[in-house]
């Protein structure tokens, strides 16, 4: 959990915070984020996550759309001595990722923002949370 801003150099690596480094451990799973972003994953993570995936039925299109963007787009990181992690650009694309990027924790994985975009997103959902609130069912 929680809100990080950093920095991304211009190779594309980005210090993970060592409280996501420690929950997640030095082999992570990257892939397109639901929204404009890139979830991490820890090995764990991902093959809970990969289960839950493979168990979409095949028989509805939808389905099978999310499988392949998801899986064709799922990369092994690593993380390197000082404790970067090397986004790969399709990814770094995706989520319109610039310099100054925002990590936030979302439970079993943590989610790469372009600070600017994840700003917005984040005023966005604030000013909807009652209507999401009762749309989920509350807490």
């Amino acid at each position: 959990m929680g809100t990080y801003d950093h920095r991304m150099d211009s190779k594309g690596r980005l210090v993970l915070p060592s409280r996501f480094r420690d929950e997640l451990g030095d082999r992570l799973v990257a892939t397109v984020g639901i929204d404009s972003c890139v979830s991490i994953y820890g090995l764990p993570g991902w093959r809970s996550f990969f289960e839950k995936l493979s168990a979409l039925s095949s028989a509805r299109a939808g389905c099978r759309d999310v499988k392949r963007l998801l899986m064709a787009s799922a990369v092994e990181i690593d993380v390197d001595s000082m404790g970067r992690v090397l986004i790969p650009p399709f990814l770094r694309e995706h989520a319109s990722l610039n310099r100054e990027i925002s990590v936030i924790g979302v439970g079993d994985h943590v989610e790469i923002w372009d600070k600017e975009l994840w700003e917005a997103r984040r005023l966005q959902i604030i000013s909807e949370l009652p209507a999401i609130m009762e749309g989920v069912g509350g807490l």
